[in-house]
């Protein structure tokens, strides 16, 4: 008797067992998966999914404090012709490709980051392909290849920003796996919160409008404006 309970006691135990391995695997499967966005990649640990409730544009969804990234003008002006060319040709806001660019690169057309993202939208080889770019480093294909993702995205997302900008890092896998709305990875929601901040103190206006008892939820640091001498 001692001895059959015993056994179904191991049993009951293994089992446990296998069931929470199955649960980590479907738990990291977004992250793992080929076509990711520009940053994520198999190597990222996905921080334990807190609830985040969106209420159309950031809901109750809380990003982290953050500042405006800084970049080099001249820098980023001279690729302001040839964003302004790729934006009207995909029909996107050139300033959103901008405050991209300036998170994925900083404007460097040949920024390579440990997790294979490449050039100045940082693809991934799978994203990189999957838009038919041949050429990460060369600006005009980085560009275009991004702006083909960002098409799509905001087409998938029906023009949610903020799902589309973390979609671009984490992937549409990711986003849509949490019921549409911003993944609990610290990096994505990090990363949404540097884009807006960069478009922000871009144009001075916000890219994603929010509701006046969700506008306190989202915490963006500007610098402060540079007074003339």
């Amino acid at each position: 008797m001692t001895y059959r309970l015993l056994l179904i006691a191991g049993t009951l135990l293994s089992s446990s067992h296998a069931f929470a391995f199955g649960d980590s695997y479907e738990f990291m499967s977004d992250a793992i998966m080929p076509a990711l966005g520009a940053t994520m990649s198999m190597d990222e640990l996905p921080a334990m999914p807190q609830p985040a409730v969106q209420n159309g544009a950031l809901g109750k969804t809380v990003l982290p404090g953050v500042k405006a990234p800084s970049y080099n003008k001249l820098q980023a002006a001279s690729y302001n012709k040839l964003i302004n060319q790729v934006a009207r040709e995909h029909k996107l806001d050139p300033q959103l490709l901008h405050a991209i660019v300036t998170v994925e690169s900083g404007y460097n057309p040949v920024a390579a980051s440990p997790k294979g993202a490449q050039g100045l939208m940082q693809l991934m080889p799978d994203t990189a392909a999957r838009f038919g770019v041949s050429n990460p480093s060369d600006p005009l294909q980085s560009l275009r290849g991004g702006a083909r993702y960002l098409r799509f995205l905001q087409s998938h997302f029906k023009q949610d920003m903020t799902l589309v900008i973390a979609a671009y890092n984490a992937g549409e896998g990711a986003v849509g796996k949490y019921r549409n709305t911003i993944p609990p990875y610290p990096e994505t929601r990090e990363y949404v919160a540097k884009v807006l901040a960069s478009y922000q103190m871009r144009t001075g206006q916000p890219l994603v409008q929010t509701a006046p008892d969700t506008a306190k939820r989202v915490h963006i640091t500007l610098p402060p404006p540079v007074l003339p001498l």
